[in-house]
């Protein structure tokens, strides 16, 4: 039976008035944390959130804090967001400052391998919002991610939004910048995030034909839309699987939490003859 690792990306930029499970205040993240990694989730994603707002930020002593709550509880793999912006050593050096202290050190390194332009798209009044936002991540930039991410001892994480990441990725491969095996995050755009390739199998066959020939431990995500009806096919495939409330609040689907994502993704892998990988064994299986 093959292991199935579960990354749950518990808080992103959303908002409690979407959903009140989104964790702001660093005791909340972590708690979130721990309950989601018992529930199956073997590695967490965050960012940080100034307590009373909930406005995104970069306070080094937030995230240290989450790591230390999170770490006293649980042995889930723990990596931060990094934010927007055109100087790369300024969004990369909470990475730095945080690998410092043991404690506190990332489990993975991170990369986004392009530009893209992020809109919100109100699919009911056929509405756009923020059609002014372009995430700008250039060859220089994601190069110097790479390198910071070498230099700290960390397999970087490699979010793939289109094609064209793709191929960023596999070109710094060829150059000796990354090893493989490659961690990738294939981030489908669902109905309120209409940016790259949609979620469904040509899509997932289209990136897995790129990949012929290189070895690799791939995940798939929905980002503005429900990520779980995707899960069968995921796996399936030969990937692993990631949920969470930063890519979909599910505002009109119940208000769900991230472990009850957790769980329903677990039973899914489970009811497919599969296991669901505990941190100890995703950390072997992604070679980190």
């Amino acid at each position: 039976m093959a292991k199935v690792i579960i990354e749950a990306a518990i808080n992103g930029n959303a908002a409690k008035k979407l959903n009140p499970h989104i964790g702001y205040s660093p005791e909340e993240i972590a708690g979130d944390a721990i309950a989601t990694c018992r529930a199956g989730a073997a590695i967490i994603h965050f960012h940080v959130r100034e307590p009373e707002t909930g406005k995104w930020v970069q306070d080094v002593p937030y995230y240290a804090e989450v790591y230390r709550r999170s770490r006293a509880q649980c042995k889930a793999l723990l990596w931060p967001t990094f934010p927007f912006g055109e100087d790369a050593a300024k969004r990369f050096s909470h990475f730095v400052e945080l690998s410092r202290d043991p404690a506190t050190k990332p489990d993975l390194g991170a990369a986004d391998m392009g530009s893209v332009n992020l809109v919100g798209y109100d699919v009911e009044n056929k509405k756009i919002h923020g059609e002014s936002m372009v995430y700008q991540n250039s060859y220089e930039t994601i190069r110097y991610f790479l390198t910071m991410s070498r230099e700290l001892g960390l397999r970087p994480t490699l979010q793939i939004f289109d094609p064209s990441f793709l191929r960023a990725a596999l070109v710094f491969l060829e150059q000796g910048l990354l090893t493989e095996p490659l961690l990738l995050k294939f981030y489908f755009g669902g109905p309120e995030l209409p940016f790259g390739l949609p979620p469904s199998l040509r899509s997932l066959e289209a990136y897995l034909d790129m990949l012929k020939g290189v070895r690799a431990n791939w995940f798939a995500a929905t980002l503005g839309g429900d990520n779980l009806p995707m899960v069968p096919l995921i796996v399936s495939l030969g990937g692993h699987v990631r949920i969470g409330l930063e890519d979909d609040q599910y505002s009109r689907e119940g208000q769900l939490s991230n472990p009850q994502l957790a769980e329903r993704a677990s039973a899914m892998i489970t009811g497919m003859g599969h296991q669901v990988a505990a941190p100890d064994e995703a950390r072997a299986i992604l070679e980190v």
